[in-house]
């Protein structure tokens, strides 16, 4: 079985957008950017999330992405 890592392109789509607006729905990132796949875009959330470099978390009935500042990836790191 090969697992794949996500594209640099797709993580640079998502974080770019990220830079612009604070946080953003699940939703609304396929919304935005519909040269993704879903499966593309949650792999990449997947990554990111586990990476350090965005913050997932569930609002209701939705899942919400948020860039993790470098403060608070300073502070995680020194937990």
């Amino acid at each position: 079985m090969v697992h794949l890592s996500s594209s640099p392109t797709s993580e640079y789509l998502i974080l770019d957008l990220l830079g612009v607006r604070k946080s953003l729905t699940l939703e609304q990132v396929v919304g935005l950017l519909p040269e993704l796949s879903w499966n593309q875009i949650f792999k990449t959330v997947d990554e990111l999330s586990r990476r350090g470099e965005i913050i997932l978390f569930r609002r209701g009935f939705e899942y919400e992405i948020e860039r993790m500042s470098s403060k608070s990836r300073a502070f995680a790191c020194a937990s």
